[in-house]
């Protein structure tokens, strides 16, 4: 009696290493050529047979033989597959071109068990790889002593690239003084401009923009005074050179005040710019009438104290 129960512990204590075994991978590793000449290449394939319940994970290489062989590609297939078992291949692609006889280290392997995602480490045996130069016969070898340049005439297409560089270093030149010139005289580059518009049309013009987008019957009151101020202050600006752009409304009168105008004209501009600051400045709120007469007060303005016409009796 003791025999069996002896017997039965020692299967059940051998069961779970039987089972861990058949959870092992069988491990192999190979070279197409054992053997390649500087700069040739080989494969090596690593494979691996495991339980249809392992996963696999071969490591990322990119050197060996620290660093004479090169990995150029690598790849994972699907060599075979059962019910139980399934059989992994990585390849990889080697080269060098340093001759010697190189071995390989031990590649891990990881092993992870999908039903208790325990993981397991496994190892390729280590690999050899002989990398041989190209075989010099001695007996029939005749040194030769290195040779000079050899110098050939210039061609004129070979001339062609540094005439035509020569001609755009010369025009670059050219231009670049051009500019430099006009610059300095005040000139166009290349086209007379277009003549300029006088203060005067270009502020009625843009008066008759402001009258035509009717903006203070469309409540907007201070849009309307703010544009019509600012036709004004670049008139008189371009008319008359003040810096009106940067001034405030009694500066602008003062310097009025100082120039050859009509005089019933001052007290006009002082009550549009008295009123055009109460609406930016203190939200007034003009009537129609003083709404309607702005535009109007301006454009006389304008009109009467215009640069006179020169006429070319030619």
């Amino acid at each position: 009696m003791k025999k069996i129960l002896l017997v039965l512990t020692f299967f059940i204590a051998i069961a779970p290493l039987a089972f861990a075994q058949k959870q092992d991978a069988t491990l192999s590793a190979t070279f197409s050529s054992d053997s390649l000449l500087i700069g040739e290449q080989v494969e090596w394939m690593l494979k691996a047979t495991v339980g249809k319940s392992t996963d696999v994970f071969f490591p990322q290489i990119d050197t060996l033989g620290d660093g004479q062989l090169e990995i150029l590609q690598r790849k994972l297939d699907t060599l075979q597959e059962t019910s139980h078992d399934i059989t992994l291949q990585q390849t990889y692609l080697l080269t060098s071109f340093d001759a010697g006889r190189y071995i390989l280290p031990q590649i891990p392997v990881l092993l992870r068990r999908r039903g208790d995602g325990r993981i397991d480490t496994v190892y390729f045996d280590r690999s050899e790889l002989l990398v041989k130069t190209v075989p010099i016969d001695t007996t029939t070898f005749i040194p030769y002593d290195v040779k000079s340049p050899i110098n050939y005439p210039l061609t004129f297409r070979e001339m062609l690239p540094w005439f035509l560089l020569g001609l755009g270093v010369i025009a670059l030149i050219a231009v670049v003084a051009y500019i430099i010139i006009r610059r300095r005289q005040h000139k166009p580059l290349f086209f007379a401009p277009k003549p300029k518009d006088p203060p005067h049309v270009i502020a009625l013009r843009e008066l008759e923009k402001i009258h035509a987008e009717k903006l203070w019957q469309n409540n907007k009151v201070k849009t309307y005074y703010t544009r019509v101020t600012d036709v004004l202050r670049v008139y008189i600006e371009e008319r008359y050179h003040t810096r009106a752009m940067e001034q405030t409304s009694e500066e602008i009168l003062q310097a009025l005040a100082q120039l050859s105008i009509p005089e019933h004209c001052l007290p006009k501009i002082r009550d549009f710019l008295s009123i055009s600051d109460l609406v930016k400045f203190a939200k007034y709120l003009p009537d129609a009438a003083e709404n309607e007469s702005a535009v109007t007060l301006i454009a006389q303005f304008i009109t009467e104290t215009k640069e006179p016409e020169i006429i070319d009796n030619k």
